[in-house]
């Protein structure tokens, strides 16, 4: 199994995503549902490189 990280998927960092998350409660309201998206998509990266998708 290859391990390797192919140029074209992208290096996520999962401390900084959960630091992210607990930032949250700090943004008005408003851009709490742009700022989940934004994590959900980082996340689902990850899934993907952890895949080898």
């Amino acid at each position: 199994m290859d391990n390797s990280i192919s140029a074209d998927q992208i290096e996520i960092d999962l401390a900084k995503i959960k630091e992210r998350v607990k930032a949250v409660n700090d943004l008005p309201l408003a851009e709490h549902s742009a700022e989940f998206e934004r994590i959900h998509a980082q996340l689902q990266q990850a899934l993907t490189n952890l895949d080898g998708v």
